[in-house]
C-alpha cells in the first residue's frame, strides 16, 4: 500500500478528488441527483401599518386555499411553505423583503402587496430576479404595463373610474365634485375618473387635492361645497378619508358621496363611525353569489366575522390560480429539476396559459383574464357592484337606490 503522505500517495488522492469533481460536475450538467425544489410561496403585505386589514385579509383568504391543499398531502406530495412577512405599508421595507424571498428563501412566488406604492417597489424586485408576483389590489394604472413577471389581481383605477361614471351617467348626475389626496393612488384615481366623466358627457365642477397629512380639510370642503355638485367623489386613505367625511357632514353637503375602494376598508369605517353612513363604494365582491356568500361564512368561522370586502377574496383567488399553476406538469417538471430560474419562468409562462380563471371577485360569469401580454386579470365591465356603509360604519349593505340619485 502507498504511504498517504509519500508523494506516490498525495498524487493518487489528488487524482481520485479529480475523478470525483468531474464526475459530480457531469452528474451536475446532466441533471441526474438534483434535488427538488421547495414549494416555497412569500406573502408580502401590511399587516400593521396603515392598511393592515387589507394585509392580514388576504393573507387569511389565501390560507383558505392552501391549508386544504397541505392536509390533503399537498401538490404531489410536497406540502406548500407559505413565508410570511409584514411590509408596513412602507416601500423600502416592502422591496427589502421581496428581495430576500428571491434571494435568501428561495421562494418560488411572491403575492401581494396590496397597497400601491409597496407594490410599485416589488415589481422592479421581481423582474430583476425574474421571480413572478401576484400583486392584489394595488390601482395604479400603469403597474401591469409592458410588464413581465408581475401579475394583479385587483381592478385598477381606469376600471373603477369606467365603474363610477357609468353609475353616474345611469341615474342623471350632472356635476360631479372630486376630493382626492396627493398619494399616488388619490391622484391616479381622481384623474382616471376625470377622463371617464368626461367621455359621458358630466362636469366636472371641482377638483380638490390635500396633503395626505392634513389634518384640515375644511378649506377644500368648502370650494366643493361652493360648486354645489349633485354627486361628491372621494379618493382617500383611510385616515385622511374619515377627516374629509367628517367635514363633508358638517358642512352640510348634502350630494351622495362616492369613496372607491377605501370606503370598504376597516380602518377607514372604524375611524369615520357615524359619518360613513351613506358612503357608497363600488366593490368587485357580489355578495348575492352563492359561492361569494358561503366563503365569508367559512371566512367567519375560522377567522371571525369580516365586512365582505375584495381583501379577502383577492387572497383567496391568487391562492387558487397560484395552486393550479404550480400543479402543471411543466411547472412540476421545472420544479422536479431543482433549476430555481427554470421553475420561475415556468411558473410565469403557466401564469399566462391558465389565467382565465373563475374567481370569487366579479359579478357571475366574469373570470379573470391573464393570458399573452395580458397581466391584468379584472376585466373593464362586469366586475363591479355598489355597496353602502351603514351601521356607524361596522356594516356594508346594498345601497338603496332611490338615494342613490340626483336631488330633485
Amino acid at each position: 500500500m502507498t504511504p498517504i503522505h509519500s508523494t506516490e500517495g498525495i498524487r493518487a488522492r489528488r487524482a481520485m478528488l479529480m475523478a470525483g469533481s468531474l464526475l459530480a460536475a457531469m452528474a451536475f450538467s446532466s441533471g441526474a441527483g438534483a434535488e427538488p425544489l421547495a414549494l416555497k410561496i412569500c406573502s408580502i403585505d401590511d399587516r400593521s401599518g396603515s392598511a393592515a386589514d387589507t394585509g392580514i385579509e388576504s393573507l387569511n383568504g389565501l390560507h383558505m386555499v392552501v391549508d386544504p391543499v397541505n392536509e390533503a398531502g399537498g401538490i404531489n406530495g410536497r406540502k406548500i411553505e407559505l413565508i410570511e412577512y409584514d411590509g408596513k405599508t412602507d416601500p423600502q421595507l416592502t422591496a427589502t423583503l421581496a428581495t430576500r424571498c428571491a434571494e435568501d428563501d428561495k421562494g418560488l412566488l411572491i403575492i401581494g402587496p396590496s397597497p400601491t406604492a409597496p407594490a410599485a417597489a416589488v415589481v422592479p424586485v421581481a423582474n430583476q430576479n425574474k421571480i413572478p408576483a401576484y400583486i392584489l389590489s394595488a390601482a395604479a394604472n400603469a403597474l401591469t404595463d409592458n410588464a413581465e413577471f408581475q401579475f394583479r389581481f385587483g381592478p385598477k383605477a381606469a376600471q373603477d373610474a369606467i365603474a363610477v361614471a357609468d353609475a353616474a351617467a345611469e341615474r342623471g348626475f350632472k356635476r360631479v365634485a372630486i376630493i382626492n389626496n396627493s398619494v399616488p393612488f388619490g391622484i391616479d384615481g381622481s384623474e382616471s375618473v376625470m377622463a371617464a366623466l368626461k367621455e359621458k358627457g358630466i362636469e366636472v365642477v371641482a377638483r380638490e387635492t390635500y396633503d395626505v397629512a392634513a389634518t384640515d380639510v375644511t378649506p377644500q370642503v368648502m370650494n366643493l361645497s361652493s360648486a354645489k355638485p349633485d354627486l361628491v367623489l372621494v379618493y382617500p386613505y383611510p385616515a385622511d378619508g374619515a377627516r374629509v367625511i367628517r367635514s363633508i357632514r358638517q358642512m352640510g353637503v348634502t350630494a351622495p358621496v362616492i369613496m372607491p375602494r377605501v370606503g370598504l376598508m376597516k380602518a377607514f369605517r372604524e375611524l369615520a363611525a357615524a359619518d360613513a353612513n351613506g358612503v357608497l363604494v363600488p366593490s368587485s365582491v357580489d355578495i348575492s353569489r352563492p359561492e361569494v356568500k358561503k366563503f365569508f361564512e367559512d371566512y367567519a368561522a375560522k377567522y371571525g366575522a369580516v365586512a365582505p370586502t375584495p381583501s379577502a377574496v383577492q387572497g383567496h383567488d391568487a391562492g387558487t390560480l397560484a395552486i393550479k399553476v404550480l400543479s402543471d406538469a411543466e411547472v412540476q417538471k421545472a420544479i422536479d429539476s431543482g433549476d430555481l430560474a427554470a421553475a420561475r419562468l415556468a411558473i410565469r409562462d403557466a401564469t399566462l396559459r391558465l389565467g382565465q380563471i373563475d374567481g370569487l371577485q366579479g359579478q357571475a360569469g366574469v373570470t379573470y383574464q391573464f393570458g399573452k401580454g395580458q397581466h391584468h386579470g379584472a376585466p373593464d365591465k362586469g366586475f363591479f357592484v355598489y355597496t353602502e356603509v351603514a351601521g356607524d360604519g361596522k356594516e356594508l349593505v346594498a345601497p338603496d337606490d332611490a338615494k342613490f340619485r340626483p336631488a330633485q
